[in-house]
């Protein structure tokens, strides 16, 4: 433990030892977000200025209105072993009420019963104001494992823990809700999308309707009075006849597009026109069913 060093300044050795503590735990619970490992990071810097034995840390789980285990690190005593029935049950709401680390001493250790050998339980609660958000229980391998001084020490990370976990968790808890918000606006924004394609998409199949209704009837004629020349007329010189079959080509091509205007199941924009305008048109053949 800290007072292990021996040299003369080894008391500044030490508060520097606990101070860089403080900031390690800090910048862990700062740069990472609230999982396991982070939490892990959290314990083995602890025990790197209090080797303790093991060590166990609950958090508060409103939804199930329990102490849930987060991690534990080496050996572990269970502080509500060493409690009566009842008291376990109500156990957060009488660490919560403690507002301070319990000390339970001359514990029988799991891992050692073989040798009977007892130890130090120390709990600490981690409350931000006066709500108790988990606790923290470490474990020593002897009776007085834990001094005055140790005590002191991870009442004081217990409340630095406390406050930068709260902090961590409302931040995880609002990154979620941006992050769902976020994608409920891409939701709404698609969903409008959709809706503005498809109230254009109703208005050209209605433009379309009446377009086909209107140039069908003509063309019928076009179509029709050209296969009557290049059937009935005899007379007709060869680049005549030339002539009206391209122009009936063309007819039953308008035809067919007219008829792919019907079709249209999606509507496919191309630039018709570039520059400040920058005019675009619908490809039919893309737009129609069979593009």
């Amino acid at each position: 433990m800290e007072d292990k060093i021996k040299n003369p300044d080894g008391q500044v050795t030490r508060f520097w030892n606990k101070l860089n503590l403080l900031a390690e735990i800090s910048s862990i619970l700062r740069s990472n977000p609230p999982t396991r490992e982070t939490f892990i990071m959290v314990l083995e810097a602890i025990r790197e200025i209090l080797p303790f034995e093991g060590a166990v840390l609950q958090l508060f789980n409103k939804n199930i209105g329990k102490l849930e285990e987060i991690i534990s690190l080496g050996e572990m005593v269970s502080p509500t072993d060493f409690v009566d029935s009842e008291l376990a049950e109500e156990f957060p709401a009488w660490v919560a009420s403690h507002k301070k680390p319990i000390l339970l001493s001359d514990v029988k250790i799991p891992s050692d019963t073989r040798r009977d050998k007892k130890g130090s339980c120390l709990i600490v609660p981690l409350a931000v104001d006066n709500r108790l958000i988990g606790i923290v229980t470490f474990a020593g391998d002897c009776c007085g494992f834990f001094r005055e001084k140790d005590i002191r020490l991870l009442s004081v990370v217990g409340d630095h823990m406390a406050v930068s976990i709260d902090r961590l968790i409302y931040q995880n808890k609002l990154e979620i809700k941006n992050a769902a918000l976020k994608k409920a606006r891409k939701d709404l924004k698609r969903a409008q999308e959709n809706i503005i394609n498809n109230e254009r998409l109703a208005a050209v199949r209605e433009l379309a309707i009446s377009m086909n209704h209107e140039i069908n009837n003509p063309l019928s004629v076009i179509i029709g009075n050209i296969q009557y020349l290049l059937v009935i007329e005899k007379d007709i010189s060869k680049m005549t006849a030339q002539r009206l079959k391209k122009i009936e080509a063309e007819a039953l091509r308008i035809a067919d597009l007219n008829h792919r205007l019907l079709e249209i199941d999606d509507l496919v924009s191309e630039t018709y026109i570039e520059g400040a305008d920058n005019i675009k048109m619908i490809n039919i053949e893309k737009s129609s069913a069979r593009g």
